[in-house]
């Protein structure tokens, strides 16, 4: 088994794989610099009870053409096929009840889309409460819809409020949450990234350090036909300078 079948097998397994060094040297420090100058202040929850200034960015493919390499990155996008292949729906339950909800819907492209946004956990921020990506009115578990991936800026450990996974939880009935104590911290070094099955328990733990930032690119997968996510559109003469490979995911 090579890198990408080993991923796809760790994700159906434990819900989630790490993919270390995706990216590295020039091209990670330029993604480090181009979502720095993105991020904005927001009112964030610190670890002490009070409010702290957090950060984040969304709607950033609408703003900048700075990530777009790292939306169709090849080694991703066929980590992120191989899950969401709807011909391996038949090989998890409850594939009549989905398929059913699915027809249920208006009529919509089958295809996959990416949105993307920019995450901080700033020092002295607080958790991020465990909970799932997706939830559809079909009983779980059931094939994988979502496929979400964080791409890691910054180290990404106990101190600095790492994102945390409850192994296994993808595969669950029940949709009552699990204890923080459950979950485990994903370790990881700048240029790494974690995927993971939108049907897993996760959150990310508190960032007890007074002067490190802890940021990450989020690039959500999921199929279009899933109302909650939208990427801003794009002006024409933008649109038409886009690579096709990007336009089919975006």
């Amino acid at each position: 088994m090579d890198i990408i079948d080993d991923a796809i097998a760790a994700i159906d397994r434990d819900g989630y794989a790490v993919i270390r060094r995706l990216v590295t040297g020039e091209r990670l420090r330029r993604l480090q610099q181009d979502a720095e100058a993105l991020l904005i202040p927001i009112e964030a929850k610190g670890v002490d009870g009070g409010s702290i200034t957090g950060r984040m960015h969304k709607g950033t493919f609408g703003v900048s053409r700075a990530f777009d390499d790292i939306i169709i990155h090849p080694v991703l996008l066929d980590i992120v096929n191989g899950v969401l292949n709807p011909s391996r729906a038949s090989e998890y339950p409850h594939d009549d009840e989905l398929t059913k909800y699915i027809t249920s819907l208006p009529p919509s492209d089958p295809g996959i889309i990416c949105n993307i946004m920019i995450k901080d956990a700033a020092p002295r921020e607080d958790i991020r409460s465990l909970h799932r990506d997706v939830r559809v009115p079909v009983p779980r578990p059931h094939q994988p819809i979502v496929c979400n991936s964080l791409l890691a800026l910054d180290p990404f450990n106990d101190e600095v409020g790492a994102t945390c996974v409850v192994p296994g939880s993808h595969k669950w009935e029940s949709d009552a949450a699990p204890d923080m104590g459950d979950a485990i911290p994903v370790v990881m070094d700048p240029g790494d990234i974690v995927i993971f099955d939108g049907l897993l328990w996760h959150g990310h733990g508190p960032n007890y350090s007074f002067d490190r930032n802890r940021r990450c690119l989020n690039l959500n997968y999921h199929y279009r036909w899933i109302p909650y996510f939208r990427n801003p559109r794009l002006s024409d003469e933008v649109w038409r300078d886009l690579p096709q490979t990007l336009r089919a995911v975006v």
